[in-house]
């Protein structure tokens, strides 16, 4: 299977039906996507938002968000030819 990227001014990434059901994601279902690397890894949305109340309170994790957040602000898809 190949997947092509194209950037986007929404906060959306179209994914094809045979990886969405892969990965037993619904059309329209939000997602956290988190790069790693070379991995693009994707968390459902209410999954992650569980694991931050579990981890509330912990600074290490506070920390770890934070960076999340900040290089996620910073992030910009290339041209793509």
């Amino acid at each position: 299977m190949t997947v092509v990227v194209k950037s986007s001014p929404e906060n959306v990434i179209a994914l094809p039906k045979q990886l969405l059901e892969s990965l037993r994601l619904s059309d329209g279902e939000e997602v956290m996507a988190i790069v790693d690397g070379q991995t693009l890894r994707l968390a459902r949305l209410d999954e992650f938002l569980a694991l931050r109340g579990a981890l509330a309170g912990d600074d290490s994790f506070d920390e770890a968000m934070t960076y999340l957040e900040h290089a996620w602000d910073q992030w910009t898809l290339p041209d793509i030819a």
